[in-house]
């Protein structure tokens, strides 16, 4: 029969070293793959963020010429003549006959030439009797117009 044999110290010193330097490269190597992930995905995220600041430059860039073509669009000789372009006869307004100044309630403040003319306007168009034509009667049908 086999005897059981013990190591010697030795060898058993050895054993448990090389065990150890074993653990230290296996961590090593998982240190190195954690870094290489750790990297990678850093790497990923910068040019994402890159991506996007190129992306917010374009839309600020397109937000301001967007800005000024509108102010441009805005100033009173381009407000003439797109109302002269379209057949449209108006004028600013004066402020002080055309233009109602209000408190917060709604009510205009008194003593303004605007509020006792449209004041006026009322009163004329309840005391006048104005009758609206009626809609499908034999004077307004098209075949009534195409007789006169």
């Amino acid at each position: 029969m086999r005897r059981n044999r013990k190591m010697p110290k030795k060898m058993s010193v050895m054993a448990g070293r090389s065990v150890q330097i074993g653990a230290v490269m296996v961590m090593a190597f998982a240190m190195v793959i954690l870094n290489m992930l750790a990297s990678s995905s850093c790497k990923q995220l910068s040019k994402t963020i890159s991506e996007k600041e190129r992306q917010l430059a374009k839309l600020e860039n397109d937000q301001k010429r967007e800005q000024e073509r509108w102010d441009e669009m805005k100033t009173s000789e381009r407000l003439e003549a797109a109302l002269l372009k379209h057949g449209l006869a108006m004028r600013y307004s004066k402020p002080e006959t055309q233009v109602i100044r209000m408190d917060k309630s709604g009510r205009p403040y008194s003593g303004q030439a605007s509020v006792a003319r449209a004041a006026e306007r009322s009163k004329a168009a309840q005391s006048a009797k104005y009758t609206p034509p009626v809609r499908n009667s034999a004077k307004n049908t098209v075949a009534a117009r195409r007789r006169r």
